[in-house]
């Protein structure tokens, strides 16, 4: 009834491919699992291959991205329902994918979300900032996500049904890091599709280092400004994502003005205190607005 889609890029995934394997052999419906490795690196794929002789294991020879890797999914994948879990997540639960099986079951669903959330111990300072950003500001409680479904769509740990999928696709265009997933959500519900959730989590367990993740959400507000240009700016799109909301609200009062007239200053300070761990998430929320305001003009 399932298959298990696992897009991979530099990532180890044999213990996640084994728990999945050993929950299937307790299940009475059928279960696929397929990873496509998206141009890894030659030690990751000498680890990964060992999995080809017990799932569908595909390796492309050039990067495709992270909405064209997701959506080659569809043409491999045999049964009805698509579960999309990250590479590097790690299944916590031994009922993973019974509590998904249970709940399709038992209501007629198009797409049902597991969501991820992060290790609870705080690591050391320099892997603080994705880690303080994840815990605080993403990882969402059943009843959070429950009052706002659509919001803050997240492509970890997500079923879709594929006559759904066939329909709402991932946007190829975006190539870079970030905000498929955030388009994708809006594309669902633009096409009245109802996103479900429940309370069956996985884990993310590689935390990126300070340096590594302001570096890919600088090219997550490139991709945001591609995704704003590919939505033609909807109003709907854009007051669901905070970062646009306050922006607009500080250039119609000029601090932003102000604030990039300083930038030759405060920019260079607040990425040594990103990068070095001692921040707040405001901080993080400046840093955010200046880049993105100096990447829009």
């Amino acid at each position: 009834m399932i298959s298990v889609c696992i897009p991979v890029y530099n990532s180890d995934v044999r213990s996640l491919v084994t728990a999945l394997l050993e929950q299937g052999k307790h299940l009475s419906t059928a279960i696929e699992i397929i990873v496509i490795d998206d141009c890894s690196t030659n030690e990751t794929k000498q680890l990964n291959a060992v999995l080809a002789s017990k799932i569908n294991y595909l390796e492309n020879k050039k990067n495709q991205g992270r909405a064209r890797i997701r959506n080659q999914f569809f043409e491999l994948a045999t049964l009805p329902f698509l579960l999309f879990i990250d590479g590097d997540s790690q299944i916590i639960s031994d009922n993973f994918l019974k509590n998904y099986l249970d709940f399709i079951e038992n209501n007629e669903i198009e797409v049902l979300c597991g969501a991820s959330i992060y290790q609870k111990n705080k690591p050391d300072r320099n892997h603080l900032l994705r880690w303080k950003y994840s815990v605080v500001r993403e990882s969402k409680s059943l009843q959070e996500r429950l009052k706002n479904p659509s919001l803050g769509f997240k492509t970890n740990n997500f079923l879709i049904r594929k006559t759904v999928f066939e329909k709402v696709k991932f946007n190829e265009s975006l190539k870079g890091y970030g905000h498929e997933d955030t388009l994708f959500g809006f594309e669902l519900a633009q096409n009245k599709v109802t996103v479900h959730h429940i309370d069956n989590p996985v884990l993310n367990k590689n935390l990126d280092d300070n340096s590594t993740f302001l570096a890919k959400t600088n090219e997550g507000l490139k991709s945001l400004l591609q995704v704003l240009e590919i939505v033609q700016h909807n109003e709907e799109f854009t007051k669901n994502i905070q970062l646009i909301r306050i922006h607009a609200q500080i250039k119609k009062n000029l601090l932003l003005n102000f604030l990039l007239s300083i930038s030759m200053f405060t920019l260079p300070l607040l990425t040594l205190c990103l990068k070095k761990g001692f921040f707040t998430l405001r901080m993080f929320d400046l840093y955010k607005l200046i880049q993105f305001e100096k990447m829009e003009k």
